[in-house]
């Protein structure tokens, strides 16, 4: 339910308590992995001290006068990419605009000059295997932990650049910090590959899973066509009724009572956001897409203190990116109402959605 799980992710007695999973048998091979290794210190892996040190870190990249400076940014991308699918006369939705746009967005904030992204793109894709708790294949293994490694040779010759010649950015900003011994250099790696992949991972799916609700919902999307005004809440509404990142895990640190039910210590807890955001208690006939819905505050970006950094960012990529989409490509047409899903437990998106113009 709605409230116990906002209860679970603001609790202090419930913590991400990484050592206590890398301690259990079944789990130390995995965790012995290079690709584990080198992230561990993510800050969604991380608990108190460490996590409130990073995060204020990192909390300058999303600031206000960089969101504000970022909307330019952003508007100019979605106008290429809107450019591209006219000449071309359709567009993946997914391939084409829902990677391609946070994508570019966290290379320039991160200043990585256009002509060495592409291995970024393999790497991104190869990382974001390793949300799906489903065993990974010897194959796939190998690539998540070539992945990992790419990404940190990758950022550390770029940092020893920076330091060759600091540039006035938030990579700079990023090896001051672990140059002055505010991050480790295992951090400054980890957390880099977190900005990178998790950076995107949600707006990827607000665009698909969004889309795809409003074309399976015609009259939603008539709406929200005839009222662009009403985007910037209706991305609220995408964001509740069709989550994209699924469940946020925590272990309890004692004994405690939860909606009735007896938790013990170090027991792991699931929190199923997408059913926090269909709960009857919370949200009036919750199983419909209403994007007049007021005061909506999805479960999607998490709690607590690890509450999602980028969380703004994602709502003014989603929102400049439909009112492009649906004023200034008024005719676009799915190709298909069932496209194909990921077969992934934790994070909800669509393979892909091709569409017409």
């Amino acid at each position: 339910r709605y409230q116990d799980i906002k209860s679970v992710l603001g609790d202090k007695r419930f913590e991400i308590a990484l050592d206590r999973l890398m301690q259990i048998p079944a789990l130390v091979p995995l965790f012995a992995e290079p690709y584990n290794q080198i992230i561990k210190t993510q800050l969604l892996s991380s608990d108190p001290p460490d996590h409130t040190r990073i995060r204020a870190i990192l909390g300058r990249a999303v600031s206000s006068a960089r969101l504000e400076a970022g909307r330019a940014l952003i508007q100019r991308v979605v106008s290429g990419l809107i450019g591209e699918a006219r000449s071309r006369g359709g567009l993946d939705l997914i391939a084409d605009f829902a990677h391609r746009l946070p994508f570019t967005v966290i290379c320039e904030m991160l200043s990585i000059p256009e002509s060495e992204r592409r291995p970024l793109v393999d790497w991104t894709h190869h990382m974001m295997r390793t949300t799906d708790p489903t065993p990974m294949s010897a194959h796939e293994t190998a690539q998540t932990n070539a992945a990992a490694c790419g990404f940190r040779d990758f950022f550390l010759a770029m940092a020893e650049r920076y330091r060759r010649n600091p540039q006035d950015d938030f990579f700079n900003e990023l090896v001051v910090a672990q140059d002055s011994g505010k991050l480790t250099p295992e951090e400054f790696v980890a957390n880099l590959i977190l900005l990178f992949c998790a950076g995107h991972d949600t707006v990827i799916n607000l665009f698909g899973n969004g889309l795809l609700a409003l074309h399976r919902s015609p009259r939603q999307l008539e709406i929200l066509q005839e009222e662009p005004a009403l985007i910037k809440s209706a991305v609220e509404e995408l964001l509740r009724y069709d989550t994209s990142v699924t469940i946020a895990r925590r272990t309890a640190l004692e004994d405690l009572e939860l909606g009735g039910r007896s938790i013990r210590e170090g027991q792991y807890v699931l929190c199923l956001l997408n059913a926090g955001n269909r709960d009857p208690e919370v949200f009036a006939d919750p199983d419909r897409l209403d994007v007049r819905r007021t005061n909506v505050k999805p479960l999607s970006f998490g709690g607590g203190i690890h509450y999602c950094l980028g969380a703004q960012l994602a709502r003014i990529e989603g929102e400049i990116g439909l009112t492009a989409l649906l004023t200034q490509l008024p005719t676009l047409q799915l190709t298909t109402l069932e496209p194909e899903w990921k077969q992934n437990v934790f994070v909800r998106g669509l393979i892909s959605l091709p569409a017409t113009l």
